[in-house]
């Protein structure tokens, strides 16, 4: 048996293999004026096979219970606790072959927390062009994010590298276009840059592409870039440097296992409405290997350094290990163990987290 494919098509963090392609500077941000027209022109009428409407609901649940300790630091979340990571109630709509709705609440609430954090992660409508290529608008999942977590499979454990440490969103306001083409598959979002649980719009949209190229069937090389101001130029505030990151992903599933790595570069990714220039970069690598049907053995390594001008000595390593038990397809049960080393000019923090992750699927 393989890998539990942690998403469908149209699941919360994942979706059919997508991929853009990134220029670099040569890429323009979009002015929100003329978006409307892009919009209208991708959407053009077209015959729709006559395909009885249907309606999905489905749900994923992320829980931990889990000891953290801090080390030398005392905080109130040190005790053994329980955390709601996510709730995904997910109400997909076809409404025939070619359309489609989806609908996705997010809510989180974790130890100490009050209350509970409750967003709309994803509201969109999709137009599909055939196998792999698609069209939507409104709040739908971003280029790279959607793939990052298809390729390692733990999502429950802990986001991927991009999203854990905040270098992007996983969901955004705007229009998202996915297009197969042989053994390339392109992917690009044109966003507001806020993200989904803050949604505001900034002076112009964001850009991000994603290309993949499966040269084998289980192997993916991808590469994606970003350009915006993540919205940070609301209202009056003045515009000092463009965000930018640039990222790239090798990655094999097997039938029994999965190994991958990938690594980012960002410039001024927090400065966008200050002075003075800031890179940041990272890597992650992760493999897993399922032992029996039921039972796999999975770890992941991050490196970051989130502060290569202002502060170099900034940096981060997170470390997690475990053991997975799948009794059913409804249900997955992780024994971990995790490891996270802070360092900045005079602090380290070294903090150490070990309980059991759930995810549960219906």
């Amino acid at each position: 048996m393989g890998l539990h494919a942690p998403y469908g098509s149209h699941a919360v963090e994942g979706m059919p293999r997508a991929a853009t392609e990134t220029r670099g500077e040569s890429v323009r941000l979009i002015p929100w004026k003329t978006l409307p027209v892009v919009l209208m022109l991708s959407c053009a009428p077209a015959l729709a096979v006559n395909v009885a409407p249907a309606t999905d609901v489905s749900a994923q649940i992320f829980i931990n219970a889990s000891q953290l300790d801090r080390g030398d630091v005392t905080s109130a979340d040190e005790d053994p606790a329980l955390d709601l990571k996510r709730t995904f109630i997910t109400l997909d709509h076809r409404f025939n072959q070619n359309w489609s709705a989806q609908v996705t609440t997010d809510v989180q609430w974790l130890r100490n927390d009050d209350p509970s954090d409750v967003w709309l992660r994803h509201a969109y409508l999709q137009r599909s062009f055939g196998k792999g290529r698609w069209l939507r608008l409104g709040n739908a999942p971003t280029a790279w994010i959607q793939q990052e977590s298809m390729r390692e499979g733990y999502r429950y454990i802990d986001a991927g590298l991009i999203a854990r440490t905040k270098m992007g969103a996983p969901a955004d306001y705007g229009a998202h276009v996915q297009y197969v083409r042989g053994d390339f598959t392109y992917a690009a979002s044109i966003v507001t840059g806020a993200g989904f649980q803050r949604p505001r719009l900034g002076k112009r949209a964001d850009v991000e592409m994603r290309l993949g190229w499966t040269p084998g069937k289980r192997l993916e090389l991808a590469v994606g870039g970003y350009r915006g101001t993540r919205a940070q130029d609301a209202g009056h505030k003045p515009r000092e440097h463009t965000a930018r990151r640039w990222n790239a992903m090798a990655s094999w599933v097997g039938e029994r296992g999965r190994i991958g790595g990938q690594y980012f570069h960002a410039d001024n990714w927090t400065r966008v409405t200050k002075p003075g220039d800031d890179d940041q970069r990272g890597w992650s690598a992760w493999a897993s290997h399922q032992i029996t049907p039921r039972y796999a053995l999975f770890t992941r390594h991050d490196m970051t350094r989130m502060s290569l001008d202002i502060d170099p000595r900034m940096q981060e390593r997170y470390h997690v290990i475990g053991v997975e038990w799948k009794p059913n397809r409804h249900l997955r049960l992780a024994a971990v163990g995790k490891r996270v080393l802070q360092e900045m000019a005079n602090v380290r923090i070294e903090s150490h987290e070990a309980g059991l992750w759930t995810q549960l699927a219906f």
